[in-house]
């Protein structure tokens, strides 16, 4: 069972019907991994479905479980795709 919740913040606004803008957060998915930045990274590298990066701002993992550090909204160890495509562009 994945112990992560992966989600997003997209470039971009919603636009309710009535007018009203928010920020656009996504749930992107479930993944695995040691903390956090591991499970980002590991979705990022297998996501469950084509994703067009370039509409992503930056991701984050919250932990499905109770966790004290979870519904931060992103503000704690956001993941910038960029930093994602430098690992594979470094090689590491």
């Amino acid at each position: 069972m994945p112990s992560y919740l992966v989600l997003a913040a997209m470039k971009g606004r919603f636009v309710s019907e009535v007018g009203n803008t928010y920020d656009n957060f996504q749930m992107m998915g479930y993944s695995d991994g040691a903390d956090p930045m591991a499970a980002v990274a590991a979705f990022f590298d297998q996501p469950p479905y084509p994703i067009i990066w370039a509409d992503v701002e930056y991701l984050w993992a919250e932990r499905l479980a109770d966790d004290p550090n979870n519904g931060h909204l992103g503000d704690y160890e956001r993941v910038y795709v960029e930093t994602l495509r430098a690992r594979w562009e470094g090689g590491g």
